[in-house]
């Protein structure tokens, strides 16, 4: 008893930070995001690093912490655990003067359309998902207060620990830790994904605000961060994460640098049905959109926004019965970031527009 009265004083004492950390299957745990398949178990654990040593839960020997080794002693007390997400539209009013109901670091007025405004301020929340209870692993899941992603995209998480049973808790930075390009990387990232292709890494951006004109170099970019992303650097971002970093951030009119194209400008009506069959298009494939009817010169670009084939469907009351007939029209879904996040619907919610359709280059 006296040995763990003096490991909580000296706890206590020299209480430094508290660190939230994850590890898939039976991977280390680490400080890194937590980045998973949605078929790959992935948990999440709270330790507190003081001047002297590592606290860790029962089980957890060792944790990396900046890519640091470190062995751990015991965790005693209890933690409590919230989420923390983004607004979807603002949830306060712009510090660089845009005026959409969404993020956007460029102005969206017709005679001033693209200009550089800064960075806009992103607005996030906290929802305890857990309440105070022991030191034991958490799954690291993926549910959105404000929308359901079925378990794909991505969130953070908060830890607060109660290490003696006081009452004076230490927690783990939150929604007030952000920069000019959203929330800091010490609040813990989870990133869930339905595959390890590009369909799977566009889904880990579920959760993920619109930001109109996302930007950031490199590794340095909103995108890559899973802090903001507009239409055409969701498709970027989830393509360098399979392993095309060779690829940087561009803007819709610049996709074609990086694809083929599979078909040309092909008319849709209001229902999203084609002026001619449009065939040999796969899921994955990109689909750029003018807008027409009451949303023609949306913008004074070419092309207004893309998305990505994610389903091949028909028409239910067709001879398919809305299975796959291998021609893309309104039935189809398309996975696309929409205002405030990424969504996936039917192709005829873009509809009146015009359409091309590219497919990525390989290496």
């Amino acid at each position: 008893m006296r040995a763990l009265a003096l490991l909580l004083l000296s706890t206590t004492a020299y209480a430094d930070k508290v660190v939230v950390v994850g590890r898939v299957g039976d991977g280390p745990w680490t400080d890194a995001p937590t980045e998973a398949r949605a078929d790959q178990k992935a948990e999440l654990a709270v330790v507190v690093v003081t001047s002297r040593k590592v606290l860790a839960p029962d089980g957890i020997t060792e944790v990396r912490l900046g890519g640091d080794k470190h062995k751990t002693a015991p965790l005693s007390g209890r933690v409590r655990w919230s989420t923390v997400e983004p607004h979807g539209f603002r949830a306060s009013k712009a510090t660089n003067g845009a005026t959409s109901d969404f993020y956007s670091n460029v102005s969206t007025e017709p005679k001033t359309f693209g200009r550089w405004l800064g960075y806009d301020h992103i607005d996030y929340f906290e929802t305890v998902v857990r309440e105070w209870g022991d030191t034991a692993p958490i799954a690291a899941a993926v549910h959105g207060t404000e929308i359901d992603t079925h378990g794909l995209g991505t969130i953070r998480y908060k830890a607060e620990v109660d290490v003696d049973g006081g009452g004076k808790t230490l927690a783990s930075p939150g929604a007030e830790s952000s920069n000019d390009y959203g929330i800091t990387a010490d609040v813990h990232r989870v990133s869930i994904r339905s595959g390890d292709d590009f369909l799977g890494w566009l889904s880990a951006y579920e959760l993920v605000p619109e930001v109109f004109g996302s930007a950031g170099s490199g590794r340095g970019h909103q995108t890559d961060r899973f802090t903001g992303a507009d239409c055409a650097d969701v498709m970027v971002g989830a393509l360098r994460r399979t392993g095309r970093t060779d690829l940087d951030y561009t803007n819709v009119a610049g996709l074609p640098s990086y694809t083929t194209r599979v078909s040309a400008a092909v008319t849709l009506d209001d229902h999203g049905v084609p002026e001619h069959d449009i065939t040999g298009v796969k899921p994955g494939d990109l689909i750029r959109i003018d807008y027409g009817g009451e949303l023609s010169h949306h913008t004074p670009r070419d092309w207004d926004h893309v998305a990505a084939l994610w389903e091949d469907r028909s028409d239910p009351a067709g001879p398919e019965h809305g299975g796959p007939d291998g021609k893309l029209d309104g039935f189809d879904l398309v996975i696309h970031m929409g205002h405030p996040r990424l969504v996936i619907e039917p192709l005829a919610n873009q509809a009146p527009a015009t359409i091309d359709v590219l497919r990525w280059k390989t290496r």
